[in-house]
């Protein structure tokens, strides 16, 4: 079995590691970002009606009958 101390030992020098290659990389982050919009959000519309949704959405799935999707938790993957 290995040791615990031994495990958080390494797992340090693995992130002290990492960090130090970060702190050489040279990007963006020292800068900052950000998006210039005209307009904040959008407007909403009428929209479309979407008769035929239930019946492609059930068509998708691998078990179905007229109304409802069968189907096991985790099963549908």
């Amino acid at each position: 079995m290995i040791d615990k101390q031994k495990i958080e030992k390494q797992a340090k020098e693995i992130l002290d590691k990492f960090a130090k290659a970060l702190e050489e990389v040279e990007g963006k982050s020292d800068k900052e970002f950000y998006v210039d919009r005209n307009e904040f959000e959008r407007e909403e519309g009428e929209g479309e009606e979407c008769s035929d949704f239930k019946k492609q959405l059930l068509k998708n799935a691998p078990e179905h009958d007229d109304d409802f999707i069968i189907a096991e938790k985790g099963g549908w993957k």
